[in-house]
C-alpha cells in the first residue's frame, strides 16, 4: 500500500453522511409550510370552504394535507429525515388514529344513516389534517431557531385575532361574519353575534366565543415567554408586551368560563418555572389588569363572577343542560361502548350539543377513544416536562413550560366545550403538540452550530 493510498483512506470519512437538505431556492422548509397553514387557519373563517368539499374543505386544511404529501415526498427521496428524539407526539397520534379508525369500522358495521357516514368520512379527513400538523412540526423542524420563528408567528397571528375580538366587543358585531372571499363558499350558516348580559361576546375569525377564548388561552403562555425572553429585549417593550396585552385582555371580553379557566390553568402552570420576584410582578400585573378592566368596562366583572356563582349553585341553564347529558351519553354508548359509533357521527342536528369533548369522544369513539384522547393530552404534558428537565438555562426551561401549559389548558378546557370540534383550536393544539416534540428533540440532540436550515440531516 502506497503513502498516497494511506493518505486517501485517512481523509475519507468512515461512512458518507447525507448533507443537510436545503431549504430550497425559495426558502421553503417545514416552518414556511406551517406558517402558510397558520395564516389561512387564523384569518379565513372556518365556514368558508372550497366548493364541493364540505365543511372540511377549508383552505387551511387543504394546505395541511399538501404539507403532509410534501413531507412524505421529501422523506421518501431522503431529502428529509425525521428529527431525532421527537417520536412521542407521533406515537400518541398512532394511538389516537387507531381509536378513530376503529370507530370508523364500527360505524361501517352498523346501519348508519347517510349523514352519519358523511360525518365519519369528514372525521377521517380531520385525522389526516391533525396527523400532518403533528408529523411536519415534530419531524420536520430540526432547529430550535426555526421553531422559535414559528412560535413568534403564532403569537403575532393570535394577537391579530385577539385585536379583531376587541373590535367585535366594542362595535357589538362580528367582523368575520361579513367576510366574502372569491372562490370560497359558506359550508354552513353564519353565526350571529352572541351576547351575554349586556355585552357582545367576541369571536374574531373563530367559529364561536368558546373557541376564541380556548385558543387564545392556549397561546397566551408563549406570548408571555417571548415578552420575558432576554434575547428579544432589543426589540423594545411595546413590541414584546403588546401581544400579551391584546391576548390577555381579549380573554375576559369573551364572557366565558372557558377563557377564565384557561387563563387560570396557564398561569398556575407557568408559576413554578418563574422566580419568586417574577411571580410577584405577574400576579400584581394580573390584579391591576382585572381592576382596570372592571373600571373601564362597568359590569364586566360582575357578569364574569355571576357565571361561576351560578355554576356552583347549579342555577345556570347551560350547566344544567350539560350535566343532564351524562345519562343520555351513557345510554347512547351501550350499543358500542368500547369503540363508539365513529368520529363525526354524533351530529347536533341528529342528537344534541355536548359542550364537552370527553362526552363527545365517549359517544363517538367509546372508552378506547377517551383513553386515546387523554394519552394525547398527557403526551403534550410529557414532552414539555421532559424538555424542561433537560434544559440548562432559564429561557429554555420557561419555553418548555409553555408547552406544558398549552397541553394543560387543552386538557382542562376540553371539559367545558367540544374543543377538537372547532378547527382553529384543534389545529393550534396539534401544531403545538408536534412543536413540543420538536423542542424536546432539540434538547436531546442539539443542532450543530450554524445549522438553521430546519431540514433533515
Amino acid at each position: 500500500m502506497t503513502d498516497r493510498d494511506v493518505l486517501t483512506k485517512a481523509q475519507a470519512p468512515a461512512r458518507p453522511l447525507p448533507a443537510a437538505a436545503p431549504r430550497g431556492a425559495y426558502g421553503v422548509d417545514a416552518v414556511t409550510v406551517l406558517t402558510g397553514y397558520v395564516l389561512l387557519a387564523m384569518f379565513i373563517p372556518s365556514n368558508l370552504v372550497l366548493p364541493g368539499m364540505g365543511g372540511v374543505g377549508t383552505p387551511a386544511n387543504v394546505v395541511a394535507l399538501m404539507a403532509l404529501m410534501w413531507f412524505l415526498a421529501a422523506w421518501l427521496t431522503e431529502r428529509i429525515t425525521p428529527a431525532k428524539g421527537t417520536r412521542a407526539p407521533r406515537r400518541a397520534m398512532v394511538v389516537y388514529a387507531s381509536a378513530i379508525l376503529l370507530g370508523y369500522i364500527a360505524c361501517a358495521g352498523r346501519p348508519a344513516i347517510t349523514k352519519e357516514m358523511q360525518g365519519a368520512d369528514r372525521g377521517l379527513i380531520a385525522l389526516l389534517v391533525w396527523t400532518s400538523l403533528v408529523v411536519v412540526s415534530s419531524a420536520g423542524i430540526r432547529d430550535r431557531a426555526r421553531l422559535e420563528v414559528l412560535l413568534r408567528r403564532l403569537v403575532v397571528c393570535a394577537s391579530i385575532v385577539a385585536l379583531l375580538g376587541w373590535y367585535d366587543f366594542l362595535t357589538h358585531t362580528n367582523i368575520a361574519a361579513s367576510l366574502h372571499i372569491p372562490g370560497l363558499q359558506e359550508s354552513s350558516a353564519g353565526v350571529a353575534p352572541m351576547s351575554r348580559g349586556a355585552f357582545t361576546r367576541p369571536r374574531g375569525t373563530t367559529g364561536h366565543p368558546l373557541e376564541f377564548s380556548g385558543m387564545l388561552s392556549m397561546l397566551l403562555p408563549f406570548a408571555v415567554q417571548q415578552a420575558f425572553d432576554p434575547a428579544r429585549f432589543a426589540s423594545g417593550k411595546l413590541r414584546r408586551w403588546l401581544p400579551v396585552v391584546l391576548i390577555g385582555g381579549a380573554l375576559p371580553l369573551s364572557i366565558s368560563r372557558t377563557g377564565i379557566i384557561g387563563v387560570a390553568v396557564a398561569l398556575f402552570t407557568l408559576l413554578p418555572a418563574w422566580s419568586a420576584r417574577r411571580r410577584g410582578y405577574v400576579l400584581g400585573a394580573v390584579g391591576a389588569g382585572v381592576l382596570g378592566m372592571g373600571v373601564a368596562v362597568p359590569g364586566l366583572l360582575s357578569t364574569l363572577t355571576g357565571l361561576f356563582s351560578s355554576f356552583f349553585s347549579n342555577t345556570d341553564s347551560s350547566t344544567q343542560a350539560r350535566t343532564g347529558d351524562y345519562a343520555k351519553i351513557w345510554e347512547y354508548m351501550q350499543s358500542s361502548p368500547w369503540f363508539g359509533h365513529g368520529m363525526g357521527t354524533f351530529l347536533p342536528e341528529l342528537y344534541f350539543f355536548t359542550d364537552n369533548m370527553y362526552l363527545l369522544t365517549a359517544a363517538e369513539l367509546g372508552v378506547f377513544g377517551i383513553l386515546a384522547l387523554l394519552f394525547v393530552f398527557l403526551t403534550g404534558l410529557h414532552t414539555g416536562g421532559a424538555a424542561r428537565r433537560l434544559c440548562r438555562d432559564d429561557s429554555s426551561r420557561e419555553l418548555a413550560q409553555c408547552f406544558v401549559a398549552a397541553a394543560a389548558v387543552a386538557l382542562v378546557t376540553s371539559a367545558t366545550f367540544d374543543s377538537l370540534g372547532f378547527p382553529m383550536f384543534a389545529g393550534m393544539f396539534f401544531l403545538l403538540l408536534g412543536a413540543g416534540g420538536s423542542f424536546l428533540g432539540s434538547c436531546r440532540f442539539p443542532s450543530p452550530a450554524g445549522d438553521s436550515t430546519g431540514a433533515g440531516r
